[in-house]
């Protein structure tokens, strides 16, 4: 059996990993050979302008779980920061409104280092093999999904619309994020992204001495212990270490940002000139002043900036046609919500326990259970998202204050509700009749 995987992110990676180790612990069934391409030229990931692409992602107890299970996590913990919680801070006042996910086991770490890791991982696994700088011309499909047939995949040499090569497989997954040419061509066309009306600026800080950020709350006590997240009236703002030296600051802001500015920013872009200055101004401007010292002048020693838009898919849609099966931002992408990635990868992994059957079972039949599976999942995820969603961006003052009384609320129901979430192991599932 073969599988194609289009998009070499953690998506399609943790999947490519997570059917493998299926296939080998299922060797009564037919054996899964797995071909990934990706569209970049090699897993750098570089954005336009120069940059990696991705900042620093929150990898929680579930996604750790299932890495580990993929012999990634061995790999992945030594590269970044444990992070005890996520602190939440008003910026009017400078004072904790509360922490989000107290005493768990989370990892704060460059998304680069995460898709390194898994690719390291990949090598060691003769069945998988990743191909960059592929251009994919037309995805076809031949026969059905319930008896005989396949996908082919035309490549392109990208000089025309000359075909140099057919890759066929037995199913394929589209893995290929938000911008997907899977779903805009094969699986799902009408239903198209949509700009959240708000955008990701984000940078690096280089410390003098480890740990020290000099930024301090109302009281005098370090702002930054792990992960902390400012919560103000022109936006939201995350500090957060994500390297084992605590050397360097990973610094966030959600921000209001016009459709216009985002046009040639699609995916993401390197802040450069007038634009740089400009984004910093503007930066310095949402969070100035408030109840913090320091704040502002962490800010301001951000030398790189990087300007993301962040776009979504609205709720429900195709996921599947015949052979072909979106997984990540493919199939639900939707605003950050502190474990997106973790949940792209929780995808690949629940894939690879339906196709445990993949012996007596058409893909169809798998595809189906998949979604029996996931669709309740990700849609209780999008509503929780859009809820928190709705005031990460400007909002009035009074709003903003009213926040700051309310948060506690959010945070106690959010932190109980985190229980079972993060309890939950997608392996051990029931799979369909």
């Amino acid at each position: 059996m073969h599988a194609i995987i289009i998009g070499a992110g953690p998506a399609g990676l943790a999947a490519a990993l997570a059917l493998h180790k299926q296939s080998n612990d299922t060797p009564s069934a037919p054996a899964i050979r797995i071909t990934v391409l990706e569209r970049r030229p090699n897993i750098t990931l570089e954005i336009s302008g120069g940059g990696q692409l991705g900042g620093a992602i929150n990898l929680t107890p579930l996604a750790l779980r299932y890495l580990d299970a993929l012999g990634v996590g061995k790999r992945l913990r030594p590269r970044g920061a444990k992070v005890s919680s996520i602190e939440m801070i008003s910026h009017r006042t400078g004072t904790p409104l509360g922490k989000l996910w107290p005493n768990v086991d989370a990892l704060r770490v460059a998304r680069q280092q995460v898709v390194e890791c898994l690719a390291e991982t990949i090598s060691e696994s003769p069945e998988i093999s990743i191909r960059h700088g592929v251009r994919i011309a037309k995805i076809e499909q031949v026969g059905d999904a319930d008896g005989k047939g396949e996908v082919k995949v035309h490549l392109t040499s990208g000089q025309g619309d000359e075909e140099n090569e057919v890759i066929e497989g037995d199913f394929l997954l589209g893995c290929d994020g938000i911008h997907s040419h899977v779903k805009s061509t094969v699986v799902d066309p009408g239903r198209k992204k949509e700009y959240s009306g708000r955008a990701a600026a984000y940078g690096y800080v280089r410390l003098d001495e480890p740990g020290e950020t000099g930024v301090m709350m109302a009281d005098g006590t370090p702002a930054i212990r792990d992960s902390s997240m400012v919560m103000g009236a022109r936006g939201t703002l995350l500090m957060t270490f994500f390297e084992p030296s605590r050397t360097r600051v990973y610094v966030a802001g959600v921000i209001s940002a016009p459709e216009e500015e985002v046009a040639a920013a699609e995916d993401g872009r390197k802040a450069v000139g007038r634009d740089k200055e400009s984004l910093k101004r503007d930066m310095l401007r949402r969070f100035e002043g408030g109840g913090f010292t320091g704040l502002e002048e962490l800010v301001a020693k951000c030398q790189e900036w990087f300007f993301f838009p962040v776009y979504m898919l609205p709720n429900g849609g195709v996921w599947s046609k015949g052979r072909v099966l979106l997984l990540g931002d493919a199939a639900h992408a939707m605003p950050p919500q502190g474990e997106s990635t973790g949940v792209a990868i929780e995808d690949g992994v629940l894939l690879a326990h339906v196709f445990s059957r993949r012996g007596n079972r058409s893909v169809a039949a798998m595809f189906a259970d998949y979604e029996k599976l996931r669709r309740d999942v990700i849609k209780k995820l999008y509503d929780q998202t859009m809820f928190r969603w709705a005031d990460a961006g400007d909002k009035p003052l009074w709003k903003s204050v009213v926040m700051d009384w309310v948060m506690w609320v959010v945070l106690l129901v959010m932190n109980y509700s985190s229980k079972d979430h993060f309890a939950r192991d997608v392996r051990k599932l029931e799979l369909p009749a």
